[in-house]
């Protein structure tokens, strides 16, 4: 055993953020309750990693991880994310001839980790690596919709349209869809990527102009990348 002595304030640390990771946003009292930490702790713990700039604060006061210290511990699995999508984003593409993305989440953004774009002179192209807008976005739309219902509120704030009736469908048909809603001119589809317990990580989406994707075209590409994101799961 061991002769150095553990920091408990260090240990009580790692404690909220693993709590926080499992149900955030979260309350002073319900962390208190669920680590079994002292609530002035807690509050004294969330105000210190807050300065640090690890959490953040919602207008409520509950807390949640920074988004920078997500992308610093998903880095190592965004990798591995990007690898093993690489080949269903290929297929995507050739299959519908439009661009096609790999959307993850990132705090209440949503991020483009990758993307295989259209050969099309005429296409939507999109800047890897940048953030993009998640209101009426098919990715959000697909990705909320396997969310529990007590992480949906994040996403919620970002995308009030996220109604029961919109989860609802997006998740019976399997895919989510933007229709000229986040930039005229365009439409997308896209399909939540899921863990193996269901958790979803990321979606694929399919993205073109609207004049060559029409809207007859949208029942077609979303069961494609609704099969190919089911495909992706059991690879």
């Amino acid at each position: 055993m061991s002769s150095v002595k553990e920091i408990q304030s260090v240990k009580n640390a790692c404690l909220l953020l693993e709590e926080l990771a499992r149900q955030q946003p979260a309350g002073v009292s319900d962390l208190a309750r669920s680590t079994g930490i002292d609530k002035s702790a807690v509050h004294r713990l969330a105000v210190t990693l807050h300065s640090a700039g690890w959490l953040r604060r919602t207008g409520d006061g509950r807390w949640y991880l920074a988004p920078g210290l997500v992308s610093v511990l998903r880095e190592p699995a965004s990798a591995s994310l990007r690898e093993s999508a690489r080949p269903f984003l290929e297929a995507a593409r050739d299959a519908t001839g439009e661009t096609a993305m790999l959307v993850v989440p990132d705090g209440d953004r949503l991020m483009i980790a990758d993307a295989a774009e259209s050969r099309h002179t005429l296409r939507v192209a999109v800047p890897v690596g940048s953030a993009m807008p998640a209101k009426s976005s098919s990715a959000l739309r697909a990705i909320a919709s396997r969310l529990p219902e007590e992480r949906l509120e994040p996403w919620r704030r970002v995308d009030p349209e996220l109604t029961d009736e919109v989860l609802r469908i997006t998740r019976y048909r399997g895919w989510g869809l933007n229709d000229n809603e986040v930039a005229d001119g365009t439409r997308a589809v896209g399909a939540a990527l899921r863990a193996e317990d269901g958790t979803p990580v990321a979606a694929l989406v399919v993205v073109g102009p609207s004049t060559r994707f029409g809207s007859d075209l949208i029942p077609r590409h979303g069961a494609l990348v609704a099969r190919l994101a089911d495909d992706w799961g059991e690879r």
